[in-house]
């Protein structure tokens, strides 16, 4: 398998994890904080790190720091989203 197809998937899996973790905002089961910060750290660690490891391994002009910067950004606010829902959202 590629390094390229590698970073993609871990992504992909990142972006799971963060649809785990609203998911898991929204239904609140038992010990849904933990297991809602567990898989947002996963979201941030693998996306972010993912992107900037991308932008490192596959330099093109800028283009891949500018999405790993983009991409930081991004993920900076979708967890201050799920914050949000999880401190004001469905009780």
């Amino acid at each position: 398998m590629s390094p390229f197809l590698r970073i993609q998937l871990m992504l992909l899996l990142g972006n799971v994890a963060f649809i785990g973790a609203w998911a898991v905002a929204l239904t609140r089961p038992a010990g849904w904080k933990w297991i809602g910060a567990a898989l947002l750290a996963f979201f941030v660690a693998v996306r972010v790190g993912g992107m900037w490891v991308r932008a490192r391994k596959f330099p093109d002009e800028g283009r891949s720091r500018r999405a790993a910067i983009l991409s930081t950004a991004v993920a900076a606010l979708a967890v201050a989203l799920w914050l949000y829902t999880a401190l004001r959202g469905p009780a």
